[in-house]
């Protein structure tokens, strides 16, 4: 589908996600100011060619979606090879490849060619034409709620534009839709809001004319370029050490598998900017297999992707929103040290060697001041563990769970 950011292909894109996890559709009017930025005009094309004089077609927009650059200005005349060259994109370092080109806030025309075919341009003079409109409509942003025990809010991000591509972020945005269907299944404690977009100025627009929510954001998680054949990255949120932020790294670390990391923004930017940008500032991880060398070009295609990268990276992302949910911070009723037998909480070190070990360290650690993922860390325990033992106090009335909105 040609899903440009403001286009009939992105909203029917939508309407198709909608067949699998409900949608509630945001709109904004083109020309509405949100923040700094103004929504664009809805860019829609019938066709676009490069023909010689002798009426022989050299450039077809009809054989694929790159070839005229998205958002491209109409143009119907004769032009010198010179000036044409002026107005074709190509992508020297993937010479038979179509490059991925827009001009959304530009007014400009042009094509997108493979490097390879620039020779082949040896006439003095070509007929270009490109029937495309701009006009006034909405920009769509698709939102699904799964609400949870507290209003406090995690958002998942992916974004649905980019025409004739498959990993970025296509596969994103199928990682989302299958990480939506399983969390409906389960009882969570925090409300998942999964959020789909034009990249940026759909985020823009949607925080801009929902200020009202922000407060409750706690976290985001953007996904994106996931179904790649090279490794993933986890790049930390703005702050660096969030629990959203240590939860991830623990679940990479886990996985055993070979991963990268980066600092906010190094790897890659995108809408996490945006969230965890100025005036916002929502904690946003990214996870992503960013940098892969078919990117916005016509090589990024289902080809490239794989079910197994897919399903581990929604693994992954799982895991993730699944400790988020289960973390919290335990903060004792009781004072002196806890008669254990007396409670049935006494571990037996030819049972458990290394909890037994640590049982005087960790009722030291039940202040209210570190949640069960920094206990664990700590003591050098997993989180299952420390978490499955830590809820039998609660279930003896001897701690009470502080959560993340308790917490803050």
């Amino acid at each position: 589908m040609p899903r440009h950011i403001v286009s009939d292909g992105y909203d029917e894109a939508l309407r198709e996600i909608n067949k699998i996890i409900p949608l509630k559709i945001h709109s904004v009017a083109s020309g509405t100011k949100c923040w700094t930025w103004i929504v664009p005009k809805k860019w829609s094309i019938k066709e676009g060619y490069i023909k010689n004089l002798k009426g022989q077609k050299i450039v077809d927009f009809s054989d694929h979606p790159l070839r005229v650059h998205s958002y491209s200005l109409p143009i119907d005349k004769t032009v010198s090879k010179k000036e044409l060259l002026n107005h074709i994109w190509t992508n020297p370092k993937r010479p038979n490849a179509i490059p991925f080109q827009f001009k959304y806030y530009e007014q400009d025309w042009g094509f997108c060619l493979e490097h390879n075919r620039l020779k082949k341009l040896t006439d003095d003079q070509y007929k270009v034409k490109i029937d495309s409109k701009l006009e006034n409509s909405f920009l769509k942003i698709g939102e699904h709620i799964i609400k949870g025990e507290v209003e406090e809010t995690v958002v998942i991000l992916a974004h649905l534009c980019h025409p004739g591509m498959a990993n970025d972020d296509a596969a994103g945005v199928a990682v989302l839709v299958d990480l939506a269907k399983e969390l409906n299944k389960t009882k969570n404690h925090y409300t998942y809001k999964f959020i789909l977009m034009p990249e940026t100025i759909g985020s823009i627009a949607w925080l801009s004319q929902n200020e009202n929510l922000i407060p409750k954001m706690r976290y985001g998680i953007f996904l994106e370029m996931l179904g790649g054949k090279n490794t993933l990255a986890l790049q930390y949120s703005r702050q660096g050490n969030t629990q959203l932020d240590k939860i991830a790294k623990q679940i990479f670390q886990e996985s055993r598998k070979k991963y990268r990391e980066g600092a906010f923004s190094e790897i890659v930017v995108n809408d996490e900017m945006v969230f965890n940008g100025p005036g916002v500032n929502v904690p946003t991880i990214s996870i992503s297999r960013y940098p892969y060398p078919e990117y916005h070009t016509s090589d990024d295609t289902i080809k490239i992707i794989t079910d197994k990268q897919l399903t581990e990276a929604k693994n992954i992302v799982l895991k993730i929103i699944n400790r988020l949910d289960q973390n919290y911070w335990p903060k004792r009723t009781f004072k002196g040290p806890v008669f254990l037998s007396g409670y049935g909480l006494w571990v037996d070190w030819k049972t458990n060697f290394q909890l037994n070990k640590n049982l005087e360290q960790l009722l030291l650690n039940l202040e209210g001041n570190q949640s069960i993922v920094e206990i664990a860390q700590k003591l050098g325990m997993s989180f299952n563990e420390t978490h499955d033992y830590i809820n039998k106090f609660a279930d003896k009335k001897l701690i009470i769970k502080q959560y993340l909105d308790e917490h803050n």
